[in-house]
């Protein structure tokens, strides 16, 4: 039989060794206490700037969903904007505060202006910023102990972007002037009556109209279900003086709906059956009068009843290259014009675009030039010529210069002298892939045609306050793009987010 036995043996020494471990695990245990403490204690700071970060990333997210709720039947309603200053509170003493600062366009696509708050121009862009921390929100700020900041750029979407709506005001009185009115109601009910009422600071939703391709006035904003389209001015057929505009859903190219800026700057009837311009224009029914119905009246000059200013935002009408017209992007309610019908005026000017429904604009807005090249390598260049139907003909002339006293002006099309036969030689760009160069017309000396800037202080100006033409250095600025597309600036995401 096999068997186990357990072997025996010396066990001296086992308790001193025993004890030298402990000791060392002990000394080992002690060195750490520390590191371990100041482990924590950094975990306890990562975590807590984190959750700052987090808190203002709250911030950005409840702003964002402000900015994007600001409508009225599915339509951007700019006074339902939010604030431009923002707060919230977390769960366990974690709050945010947000600014916002609107933006506007300003000399070029790339140079927006800060708004005054709240905004009273459509915004094209906003700045979000959100520090979050465990401070009370309201004293939360930039760079302030304990709080983390993040900033974002907010880009608005609308379906339009160079018609953001404007003011139809009339030429006089200049002091407290009277601007076309819709009432309290974004989206007035139909047969509601158009009226003036004293023009609001930068407009506001019951002033701000788009005059669109269709020769619609319409209220910007103003779609709903029932109208889908919005309200546009509208007086039915048949027509007789004294007769009250008021606002039906928009029909788009309806002859009752189609009111055509004529020589006079009144907005002018079409007739129901021929397509021509009608016997009558908007009119108050009470001349300078606030609170005053606008109805069916003679057309003519009479500044403070019947002869309407649209501000650039309303839009270009029916003016564009199809009709032979030259609207500019920056002031997009004007086209090149030859000032009072006479070529041989020391300046040109940019005025109110002229409409027809036909689309046969008054000669001195009609203009014949080199098709839109898409470079500066394909282009040929050519005459600008006007539509005067008399001869002689006369075609556009560069000065040859950007002195600030220099004008385009006009020169017979048939001229023999060299000098006059260079400055009349344009190159007219459509898109050429490139913003900055894109829609420009460009003299022989590599100027540009520009209108003076409306903006500055102390602009120069025709006697009623439309801009001269001149030519300048070219750059990316609006003022120099002709017949763009209104979409031309084409609009971001959210964008630009970063921490600060």
């Amino acid at each position: 039989m096999i068997s186990f036995r357990r072997r025996t043996g010396n066990d001296h020494g086992s308790m001193p060794l025993a004890m030298l471990v402990a000791m060392v695990g002990m000394l080992v245990s002690t060195a750490l206490v520390p590191v371990v403490v100041n482990q924590i204690g950094g975990t306890r700071i990562v975590s807590g700037r984190t959750q700052e970060l987090q808190v203002a990333q709250a911030g950005i997210d409840m702003a964002l969903g402000q900015l994007r709720a600001a409508a009225t039947a599915g339509a951007g309603d700019l006074e339902k904007l939010p604030p431009c200053t923002l707060t919230g509170a977390g769960t366990d003493g974690w709050n945010y505060r947000v600014t916002i600062t609107y933006y506007q366009l300003g000399e070029d696509a790339s140079d927006p202006v800060p708004q005054a708050c709240p905004p009273i121009y459509v915004p094209v862009s906003a700045t979000l910023t959100a520090t979050g921390g465990r401070a009370p929100a309201a004293s939360l700020t930039v760079g302030s102990a304990g709080s983390r900041t993040i900033e974002s750029t907010y880009t608005f979407h609308t379906n339009n972007e160079n018609i953001t709506g404007g003011a139809l005001q009339l030429a006089s009185p200049t002091t407290n002037p009277l601007c076309m009115d819709a009432g309290a109601d974004s989206s007035p009910a139909a047969g509601a009556p158009l009226k003036v009422q004293l023009c609001k600071a930068g407009g506001s939703s019951d002033q701000r109209f788009a005059y669109t391709a269709d020769l619609n006035i319409k209220l910007v904003g103003s779609e709903t279900a029932a109208a889908p389209e919005g309200m546009c001015v509208d007086v039915p057929y048949p027509r007789a003086t004294g007769d009250a505009a008021v606002f039906q859903p928009c029909l788009g190219l309806a002859p009752r709906q189609q009111w055509s800026l004529n020589d006079s700057s009144n907005f002018s009837s079409t007739r129901e059956t021929t397509v021509k311009l009608g016997d009558f224009c908007l009119a108050l029914k009470v001349a300078g009068t606030a609170g005053t119905p606008i109805v069916l009246g003679s057309c003519g000059g009479t500044a403070n009843q019947n002869i309407f200013r649209p501000q650039p935002g309303v839009g270009a009408g029916m003016a564009s290259a199809k009709v032979n017209q030259l609207v500019n992007f920056k002031q997009f309610s004007r086209c090149l014009d030859v000032t009072n019908f006479t070529p041989t005026f020391s300046y040109m000017i940019v005025w109110f675009c002229k409409q027809s429904p036909d689309g046969n604009v008054p000669w001195n807005q009609k203009w014949y030039m080199p098709a839109q090249a898409a470079s500066v390598a394909t282009a040929v260049p050519g005459q600008i010529r006007s539509g005067n139907p008399t001869a002689p003909a006369y075609c556009l002339l560069s000065p040859g210069s950007t002195a600030t006293t220099k004008y385009v002006t006009m020169a017979r099309c048939d001229s023999t002298d060299a000098a006059t036969i260079a400055a009349m030689k344009w190159t007219v760009l459509g898109d050429t892939g490139e913003y900055t160069t894109s829609y420009r017309i460009v003299d022989s000396f590599g100027y540009c045609l520009t209108p003076t800037d409306l903006t500055v202080t102390n602009p120069d100006t025709h006697t009623d306050g439309t801009a001269k033409v001149k030519v300048a250095a070219c750059s990316k600025a609006e003022l120099q793009k002709w017949n763009a597309p209104a979409n031309l600036n084409q609009p971001l995401a959210l964008t630009n987010t970063r921490e600060k």
